[in-house]
Formats: C-alpha cells, structure tokens, sequence
C-alpha cells in the first residue's frame, strides 16, 4: 500500500489503525489499544482514541499524538514537515531501545508482567515503527 500521508516522526498515516478514515472503514481501536496497553505506556481507550494526522486542520480534529510525540516540537522548530527531511536523522527519537518489540528483554519483561505478547501483536504494531518508514521514504528519494 502506498503511503498517503506521512506523519512527523515518520509513521504512514494511511496504515495506522487509529487514522480516522481507517477507523470509519473499520474499527479496530480494541485491538490498537489492547496491545498497547500490554506496552504499558498507559491505558488507551477505543472509545477515545482516534487521530486526524499530525497536520490537522479545521475545527474537531485531533492529532492523537499531540502534547506527547516528542519527535512534532522538533520537526515543527526546524520547520520541516517530518524526520526524514532532517539533516541529523536519526537521531535519539530513533535508536533503538533493548526493550523495543521483537528484542530479548521486551518478552523477558512481558512474561514478568504476566502479559503474553502475539504475532497479532506484531501486526497490529507495524504501522508504528516511523525508522523503518523514514528509511524506505530517503531510499525512494536517493
């Protein structure tokens, strides 16, 4: 699928679950949200997650990500309209933690939470994964 709309930090817009379009197809915040409640990262709720993209306009739209991507404040300062057109990509937004999906310690700190993390969970979390995204985006641009 090609990428409709690029996000700040990288992320395809058109591929993430909670994109309002993709949730008026089909809504599948409960999975986008359980599986990000087993990150940890807080507790999201379907009824309330939904996002208009990282560059909305007009009145009831939201930006999901607004008040907590780190990566916006940045792209915005430097006046560019997402990571990869920054001259210091990657930077610590991108490196990669050693408890990030799909490492040794993220399943050994899971199984101690209790939580089990699936394959679905794997497939539900591509779309967020903006360094795989911004990499793909400067190889087309090469």
């Amino acid at each position: 699928m090609p990428i409709e709309s690029i996000s700040r930090c990288g992320s395809p817009c058109n591929l993430c679950l909670i994109y309002r379009p993709n949730v008026e197809k089909e809504d599948r915040r409960a999975e986008v949200c359980a599986t990000w409640n087993k990150l940890g990262a807080g507790k999201y709720d379907p009824a309330t997650v939904i996002c208009d993209g990282c560059h909305p306009e007009g009145e009831g739209k939201v930006c999901f990500s607004a008040g907590h991507c780190t990566a916006a404040p940045c792209v915005i300062e430097k006046g560019i309209s997402h990571c990869g057109y920054c001259d210091g990509y990657p930077c610590a937004f991108f490196i990669d933690r050693p408890d990030a999906p799909g490492t040794d310690e993220f399943y050994r700190d899971m199984e101690r939470r209790g939580e089990n993390w699936t394959a679905a969970d794997d497939e539900i979390m591509k779309p967020y994964d903006p360094k795989k995204f911004i990499d793909e985006w400067r190889k087309s641009k090469a």
